[in-house]
């Protein structure tokens, strides 16, 4: 009966233990953003051009291209429409990074708000729906900077 008393407390300290260090390492993850930051930008994503997608997400349409700032990792050939891209910022204080396909017809496919105590780089997977541009749009110090870079289409069977 001893033994398996021994054998509850060593794993509950190591359930303690493990839970300490995790709250430890994830405080500096974790960042709130108000409440009004937080809405879910439907006219952004329901608009049919970049430029009115823009105003409804930033209040801005006004765009600053930077391609030596802004690095996109994408494949030269989309396969069936989906694509695994990285988009990393090297813009001092970026905000937020938003992904538009101009020639789908909502263009406006992905924004991301950043932790600023976190890295500016975001990776994921996208849908397109014909050949043309990706373009990373780059919110720093309420200034929007832009690049692009060609995918084009093609269908397997």
């Amino acid at each position: 009966m001893n033994n398996i008393n021994q054998k509850r407390r060593i794993i509950l300290k190591g359930v303690l233990a493990t839970s300490a260090v995790s709250s430890v390492i994830g405080t500096g993850l974790v960042y709130t953003y108000p409440a009004s930051e937080t809405a879910w930008p439907k006219e952004a994503f329901n608009a049919s051009s970049v430029e009115k997608a823009l105003l409804k997400l930033t209040g801005v349409n006004a765009i600053t291209p930077n391609p030596d700032g802004i690095l996109i990792k994408a494949p030269a050939i989309a396969e069936n429409g989906i694509a695994h891209i990285t988009i990393q910022s090297n813009i001092e204080n970026t905000e937020s990074i938003a992904i538009f396909i101009p020639n789908n017809a909502l263009p406006l496919v992905a924004n991301f708000k950043l932790n600023p105590r976190v890295t500016n780089t975001i990776t994921t997977r996208i849908k397109i729906e014909s050949s043309g541009d990706i373009m990373a749009v780059i919110k720093a110090d309420n200034i929007l900077y832009s690049a692009t870079r060609k995918i084009r289409l093609t269908a397997t069977k």
